[in-house]
This record gives C-alpha cells, sequence and structure tokens, in this order.
C-alpha cells in the first residue's frame, strides 16, 4: 500500500520545509546484515517523525555500487585480478555481480519497513551520479586544488591500488625482530642492528642513532656496511630514535613503515625502489628479485644465518598496516598519484564541523582528532577499474594534463577523445588517464548530488545544505570528513546541518561479528519469526555512539508489545461508532489522569525524537502505552459506556498509535486502517500529524496514581483469593490519611472493584474478634506427655473468646481430668477483623487501609 500510494514521495513542488537525508547508500557487495538493519531502522525513526511534523522528507534509496570492495569479491569468486581481462570485460563483471543484489536489498528494505523513497533513487555506478563526481573534480581542477604528484603512498599489492590514510587499518601480529650485522668501514668491528624487514637491506639509505646516546655517538659520521649488499651507508643522529628498542640503531630504508617514510622526506634521501606494485622484489634486490615479500624475507633471513651475519631472533609483537578491504599488508611505494589539496584546509574543517549538530555530541571528537592528525594530502587516484574515470588527459611527451571541459561529462578518457587535439605546451599526443577515483570521491560528494547541485539551481538553494547525515561512527574519518571538505572546497558551506552517529551491533557475547569468525547474524530469520516491529523495536533500544550487543530478548520484547498494542486495538474499537468531538464535559478523574499523563508522554517523547534519542523516546512510549494506559486505565474502562470514556479512549489510544509509528510502523498502520482512518480521513498513519497535548491536570495525575494503585491492589487481591475479576464485593471502604483524596473517584472504584457500595472515611471502626482456638500440638505433647491428648479435647470444647480473655490474663485453666494452667505459648489463636459486625480484609496502600467485606 505504501508503495502503491506513493506514501513516502518527495514533493520538490510541496511548499512544506524539507527535511532531507543524507541516506548512506548500501553498499552492494553482500546481503543485508543485522548491523545495516538496525542503522538504517534508527534513520528511518527519524525520517517517518520528520513527515509527521509536516515536513516534505526526501529519504532516498540508493545503493553505493563502486570501487574496489566489489573488485575484491569478483576477483575471489572468477581466480582472477583485473590484469587477466580487458577493461570493459572486467568492468561488466564487476557490474553484474554489484547490481546482483539490489533487488535483494531492496525487498530486505522493504520488509523492514524503511520508509525510503525510490522516486529520487540513485546508485553511485550511474552515468548521472558519475557525471556529478567527475565536475565536483573539475571544479577543484580549475580553482588549482587538484595535484600530481611522484609522492610514497600507501600501496596494496593485492589491490595494486594507492590508499588513503583513512583506508588503511591495523593489525596486531608478532613478526620477528632480526639482530644482524652492519661492518664498520674500514675496521674489523661490526654492529648490531634489529630489523624487521631485512628483505629491503636492498633500500637501506642511512643509519640513525640518537644524539643522546654515549655508546654510539662516536660512530655519527661514519659508514657501516650492509649484509649481503655491501652497499656504505652513512650513520646519522635523530632524536626520534628509540635508544631502548633494538639495539638503537635504526636502519632506514625506502620504505618500510611511515617512519622511514618521514626520515626520507626529512633528509631528502634517495628513493630507491625495493618492492613493486604486484608486491614482488625488484632488480635492486639482486637474487631476491620476483620473489613476494614474505618469501624474500625467508629468504634474506636464512642467508643471513649460513653467512653467519644474523646473530638472534626474538618475537616483535607490533601493529601492521595492512589494507582495509582485502587485509593485505600494505607498502609504501613512491607512485605518480592526483591528490587534492587537504592539509590547508583543515581548519576550515573543523570550524564548519563545529557548525554541524552532532548526535551524540562527543562523536565529534573522533573527527577532530582525525583532522589533527592528518600530515598528506588526499590520494584521489587508485589503480582500479570498477569506478569512475579521472577525465583527465596528460601529454605523452611533456606530462601536461589537460581536464575534460564541464561539456564533455560524462566521459571515460581511456575511450573517449580529449578537449583538444594535442598537447597545448609542447604539441604532444594526449594520453587518456587509466586511474579511478577513490571511492570516497563518489561518496562525499552524495549531499551534492541529492541537492541537484549543477543540475537545477533553484532545487540546490532549496536543499542545500541537506538536514541530516546518519551513518556511523566507523567512517566519521572518511565519509563526514571527505563530505565536510568536499563541500568548504565547493561550496563554502557544510554539507547537512545535523550529522548523527549510531554504533555497531556486536555479536551476543560482545565480540565484534565477523564472517571468518561465522558469528554473523542474518536479520532475515530474525524478521520471519519475530517480525519487523519486533525487530525495530530493537533497533530503538540502541542509544546512538555506542555499540550493543545483540539481544534476542529485546526483539522478543518488542514483539510481545506488538501484540499487546494490538490486543488494545481489538478492545477500543468496540467503543466507537464515530469520532468524538474535539471537547468532552464531564471526564471523571481517571480519564483527566490517563489525558495528563498521556499528554505529558507527548511532550517527553517529541523532545526525545527531536534530539534523535529514540532510546529514550521508545522508553517513555512503551511505559506509558503499556503500564498506564493497558494496565490502569483500560481495566478502570472496561465497564464504562459514556462519552468521556469514548473521548479519552479515542484520542489517547490514536495518539499513542501515532507515537509509536515512527518506531513500529506496520502494526500502527494496520490498527490506524480497520479503526480511525473512516473517522480521520489520512490515507496513512505516517501521513498523520504528530500528536499534540491534550491537557495536563496536575491534580487529577496526583489523585489518579494513588486511585490506579488502589484499584491494582483490589484486582491483585481478587486474583490471590481465586476469585473472577468481576466478581462483585458487597462492601469497601477507604479510610486514611490520604483517602479523602479518592472522594472524587467513588465512580472509577466502584465500577472496576465491582463494589456494591463504597464508604470513605477518615479512619474505620474496625475490631477484631476470635474465631478459633489451635493447641500448639509441638509444645503440649512434650510438656503434659500422656494428658496432652485429653487438654487438646479440652480446648477445642472451649469457648474461644472465653480463651482469649483467659490468655490475656496470661494463663488458661483446662479441666481434663484433673485442672492443668497452660501459658499463651499453647495457643494460637484464629482472628479476624470485623466492621460493623461482619468479617473483613484489609489492604495497605500507602496512606490508605482498603477494608474489603467478606
Amino acid at each position: 500500500m505504501w508503495k502503491d500510494d506513493g506514501v513516502y514521495h518527495f514533493d520538490p513542488k510541496s511548499e512544506k520545509p524539507v527535511f532531507s537525508i543524507d541516506n548512506p547508500p548500501r553498499y552492494t557487495s553482500g546481503s543485508l546484515h543485522l548491523g545495516h538493519a538496525t542503522g538504517y531502522s534508527i534513520s528511518d525513526f527519524a525520517a517517518r517523525y520528520k513527515r509527521m511534523r509536516g515536513h516534505n522528507v526526501f529519504f532516498p534509496l540508493c545503493f553505493d555500487v563502486n570501487g574496489t570492495p566489489i573488485e575484491v569479491k569478483v576477483e575471489k569468486k572468477y581466480n582472477i585480478t583485473k590484469l587477466d581481462l580487458p577493461r570493459k570485460e572486467y568492468r561488466k563483471l564487476c557490474s553484474d555481480y554489484a547490481n546482483g543484489f539490489i533487488a535483494e536489498m531492496t525487498r530486505d528494505f522493504e520488509k523492514l519497513g524503511e520508509s525510503m523513497d525510490p522516486s529520487i533513487y540513485y546508485q553511485t555506478d550511474a552515468t548521472y551520479y558519475r557525471k556529478i563526481t567527475q565536475l565536483s573534480f573539475v571544479e577543484l581542477f580549475k580553482k588549482g586544488l587538484v595535484y600530481k604528484a611522484n609522492f610514497p603512498v600507501n600501496w596494496c599489492p593485492r589491490c595494486m591500488t594507492a590508499l588513503a590514510d583513512a583506508e588503511v587499518e591495523y593489525m596486531d601480529n608478532v613478526n620477528k625482530l632480526n639482530f644482524i650485522k652492519f661492518g664498520v668501514a674500514g675496521t674489523d668491528e661490526y654492529v648490531l642492528i634489529a630489523t624487521t624487514r631485512p628483505e629491503l637491506l636492498c633500500t637501506c639509505q642511512v643509519v640513525a642513532v640518537h644524539p643522546d646516546d654515549a655508546d654510539k655517538r662516536h660512530l655519527v659520521g661514519k659508514e657501516l656496511v650492509t649484509p649481503l649488499y655491501g652497499k656504505k651507508v652513512k650513520v646519522i643522529a635523530d632524536e626520534k630514535v628509540d635508544p631502548a628498542y633494538g639495539t638503537g640503531f635504526v636502519m632506514i630504508c625506502t620504505i618500510g613503515d611511515k617512519d622511514d617514510l618521514e626520515w626520507v622526506m626529512k633528509y631528502h634521501l634517495p628513493m630507491e625502489k625495493g618492492i613493486d606494485e604486484t608486491g614482488r622484489m625488484t632488480a635492486l634486490s639482486g637474487k631476491y628479485e620476483g620473489m613476494p615479500v614474505a618469501e624474500a624475507r625467508e629468504a634474506a633471513i636464512a642467508d643471513l644465518g649460513e653467512s653467519g651475519l644474523l646473530v638472534r631472533q626474538v618475537d616483535n609483537p607490533q601493529q601492521v598496516s595492512i589494507c582495509w578491504r582485502c587485509k593485505t599488508p600494505i607498502e609504501y611505494l613512491q607512485v605518480p598519484q592526483w591528490f587534492l589539496k587537504t592539509l590547508d584546509f583543515k581548519e576550515e574543517v573543523l570550524k564548519r564541523a563545529d557548525e554541524i549538530r552532532w548526535h551524540p555530541e562527543f562523536m565529534k571528537v573522533r573527527l577532530r582528532d582525525w583532522v589533527e592528525s592528518l600530515e598528506w594530502d588526499w590520494v584521489l587516484s587508485r589503480q582500479r577499474i570498477f569506478a569512475t574515470p579521472i577525465p583527465v588527459w596528460e601529454c605523452a611527451d611533456c606530462g601536461h594534463a589537460v581536464c575534460a571541459e564541464k561539456e564533455q561529462l560524462y566521459c571515460d578518457p581511456v575511450e573517449d577523445g580529449p578537449p583538444v587535439e594535442k598537447c597545448p605546451e609542447c604539441g604532444g599526443e594526449m594520453v587518456g588517464c587509466t586511474d579511478v577515483f577513490d571511492t570516497w570521491m563518489d561518496s562525499s560528494g552524495s549531499a551534492l548530488y541529492n541537492t541537484y547541485w549543477h543540475r537545477d539551481d533553484e532545487m540546490f538553494r532549496k536543499l542545500f545544505p541537506m538536514s541530516l547525515r546518519p551513518q556511523s561512527h566507523d567512517i566519521i574519518r572518511t565519509w563526514a570528513f571527505y563530505s565536510i571538505l568536499r563541500s568548504e572546497q565547493i561550496a563554502q558551506s557544510v554539507p547537512w546541518k545535523e550529522v548523527m552517529i549510531n554504533g555497531f551491533i556486536m555479536a551476543p557475547d560482545g565480540t565484534p561479528m565477523h564472517s571468518s569468525v561465522g558469528n554473523v547474524i542474518d536479520p532475515v530469520p530474525i524478521l520471519e519469526k519475530y517480525g519487523a516491529d519486533a525487530l525495530r523495536y530493537y533497533a530503538a533500544t540502541c542509544s546512538l555512539g555506542i555499540d550493543h550487543a545483540f539481544r534476542e530478548s529485546d526483539v522478543v520484547r518488542g514483539r510481545k508489545l506488538c501484540n499487546k498494542i494490538f490486543n488494545l486495538g481489538q478492545f477500543v474499537t468496540r467503543f466507537f461508532d464515530s469520532k468524538p468531538g474535539k471537547e468532552c464535559n464531564g471526564l471523571r478523574v481517571s480519564d483527566r489522569w490517563v489525558l495528563s499523563r498521556y499528554s505529558e508522554t507527548v511532550r517527553e517523547a517529541t523532545e526525545w525524537f527531536e534530539t534523535y534519542q529514540f532510546d529514550k523516546a521508545m522508553k517513555a512510549i512503551e511505559g506509558f502505552i503499556w503500564h498506564e494506559f493497558a494496565d490502569h486505565y483500560v481495566e478502570m474502562a472496561k465497564g464504562r459506556s459514556d462519552e468521556a470514556v469514548k473521548y479519552t479512549l479515542y484520542n489517547v489510544f490514536y495518539g499513542s498509535l501515532k507515537l509509536m509509528a515512527p518506531i513500529m510502523p506496520h502494526v500502527t498502520e494496520e490498527l490506524y486502517q480497520t479503526i480511525f482512518r473512516q473517522f480521520e480521513g489520512d490515507a496513512s498513519i505516517h501521513l498523520a500529524s504528530w500528536p499534540e497535548p491534550i491537557l495536563y491536570d496536575s491534580e487529577a495525575e496526583r489523585i489518579g496514581d494513588v486511585l490506579k494503585d488502589v484499584v491494582a491492589a483490589i484486582r491483585a487481591w481478587k486474583s490471590e483469593k481465586k476469585m473472577p475479576l468481576n466478581a462483585e464485593i458487597a462492601f469497601l471502604e477507604l479510610t486514611g490519611p490520604d483517602s479523602s483524596a479518592l472522594e472524587s473517584a467513588r465512580d472509577d472504584i466502584s465500577e472496576t472493584a465491582k463494589a456494591s457500595e463504597i464508604a470513605i472515611a477518615e479512619s474505620a471502626e474496625l475490631t477484631e474478634e476470635v474465631v478459633g482456638v489451635k493447641p500448639v500440638h509441638s509444645k503440649l505433647g512434650p510438656a503434659f506427655k500422656s494428658a496432652a491428648k485429653a487438654i487438646v479435647a479440652a480446648i477445642s470444647s472451649m469457648d474461644p473468646s472465653d480463651v482469649a480473655k483467659q490468655i490475656a490474663g496470661g494463663s488458661v485453666k483446662i479441666e481434663a481430668g484433673e485442672v492443668y494452667e497452660l501459658g499463651p505459648e499453647y495457643f494460637e489463636l484464629d482472628k479476624r477483623l470485623t466492621l460493623g459486625g461482619k468479617a473483613v480484609e484489609t489492604i495497605q496502600v500507602g496512606g490508605i487501609l482498603i477494608v474489603i467485606e467478606l
């Protein structure tokens, strides 16, 4: 129905205020998992809430169909690399693979009840989207913010592409620290140097020691001789060296790690290349040429050992830099790449971040920490295929680059001709760039695409910046950062006004879910077992910015709440044959109590929804529906048929459905269609207006809180006595200091308790009478032996009230063949309370004593 009627369609002609969501396009490299189901549900809560608040909501259905992750999956599936197929054929394999998930993912979104709008659908591999990516690059190129440089970059030898710092992950590992001999040039002496990468001895440029290391200071300025290669390298002093690590010597190679890179740049060292783009050793390594890095390392260690140059090895725990997608250890290679100026914009990005409202606020710290840690510009280019081509042609002779003109876009420089016939600098041939953009170049342009940048100026002014970016915390340093950077460079603006950060969903034991571990939870069986609203309830319990262990018990509770709401609908529907008026006279205390509590719930839940704290909103709404409306008011309303109860049930239940609708859209829509649509007229509850408070009555709340406790106590008493809840009570009296508050609630009490007569007084004339006497056999037997039986018989024939009087006097005389005088410990008295001569029982509820005639 929602799809057929276009319930969630954005209306570009509407005068309503726009609420636009920069929805994370789901990556199409596999099926939806539980984390996706939870994250997208949280985004949907915001969309549905804002729609009911009167906004024209922009919430696109979208998919990310781009980049290295898809290529990695395809290469594994077909056991190929990008070098094994023609470019166009390889791209088609990737496209077919990625697009193969979209229909299934769309169905999963529909099952979850996500109100994404297919009328503003996009996917990032489409020409219309890639054109916007290229267009933004052209503008940045013409502003002088893009440049090409032969600079060392993070390099994945498996994916055979450059990586940005944000695409590098870290893995704990234990490798070997190898202590090897370096000769001191011109002498027979040697020094020990500890290294984890002996395969890079061929690229060793210098050796460093700390300037304050007295044992090594004499070597500064001298030369050492590298083992295996016999190359002479100078010893330098640098304060960054840790004298306590290894032997206090550092062999600086090109390039083993980031420290090497920093020293290479600092001292302008030669950039000799020991490892190529495929992760194999170059000719510089001599006999190890062509070996994969790990194999060459083992071979070098073996050769060092055989030649007596390896003294010892020790385990060395360290963090290894790996590719974020294929998990291959990265290298640092000097490869020509395209860069976007980033370091020059660090302050501007931080200022824009301060203009954005962060939910939760503490997540902004992650962005700030990342920005402040940046040391290099963003590497835009990737040596891959299935992504947006970089629209540049370069001169084969002088290297001069020419960017595409706007009119040419979208284009692929490998297949399409340049905007000039020959190089404007030297007249040479122009060759199309084979590089593609980093996936985040596409993703970070989502706010520009969604707001019709360079497609519709009027719409752009209306929609940009967008209202909200929902995303997870792990991509703050990528998607959030790059989006803010791009918007600043292109539009001198924030991309959105607010950002909402959700956490990860962990395995039930609190550990991360990974397919390799086998603990990934598929949401589809959960949907089939419990229903979408139950799973969405679980999502609503997850606080923003925090990781949560999955608890199936929360889904079970969600299912129970669905059933509770549905059953309430079956109860209230019999009260309505028409819509009540806007106001109602004759409201009882119970009516005013529940209306006031409902109004307070509306106020509280609205405040939580406004700040996207759906867990707190859910707690308030659920608590009211279940523990106040259902448990108490509905029980008090069951025997009524007056207009006041119809007015109250209609407004409170309908309003409660609307409060719950963003979180549980299915059960609320079902009840709206079957009960309320005939009176309200809106095509869907999700197009209805958000509820407003009806009345606040603190006095009614005070009395009502006492009333509900009294009624609940009487119902519990009946259950304990195994009496039907509708069993009549002849007489009920309420006494005590708080009883007068219930004077105005007589009707509610008498009808709910089924009391024929009710009295309210400050105190009750209760009397206690003894109605039976029981001998304590466990004491009589040992004390009186054979006479105990006669004593028991005598007690049973005595008047209970007479026994009670004697006990009060201190002892009881018993004639059983002879006279015995027994103390109170030999008797148990059965007593009962009476009121006006009639037997009663009492229940204490706070400052009220409930007296019930038996």
